[in-house]
């Protein structure tokens, strides 16, 4: 009876789910590669227009900026750096245009 006892102890240790920890490498954290990118729509059909730039250099220090022309007609544009430093830091203006968004008009539909 000892016996089955104990192997049903050990069967039951032997099931219990594993703890992963899943830790990143040191040489992952510190390794930290340069890039840049940007996009931009400028639809004058749907008066869409936005963009976005963004780049990091050696250092980890991120700095972007992304814009878009809302409904009437004014240009929102944040620009925004990021480090360890000091954290995420934006700022947003705001810039008239002579853009006339055209906005959908939705036609009654009669039964």
């Amino acid at each position: 009876m000892k016996a089955v006892i104990l192997l049903c102890l050990v069967a039951f240790a032997a099931s219990a789910p594993q703890q992963f920890q899943n830790v990143p490498k040191q040489e992952d954290l510190e390794s930290i590669e340069p890039y840049e990118f940007s996009v931009a729509v400028n639809d004058d059909d749907s008066t869409v227009y936005t963009s976005r730039q963004e780049s990091q250099d050696a250092n980890g220090v991120i700095r972007g900026e992304y814009s878009w022309v809302a409904a009437n007609g004014i240009r929102y544009i944040t620009t925004y750096t990021a480090d360890a430093a000091n954290g995420f830091v934006s700022n947003t203006i705001e810039e008239p245009t002579d853009i006339i968004v055209k906005l959908p008009v939705l036609q009654p539909q009669f039964q």
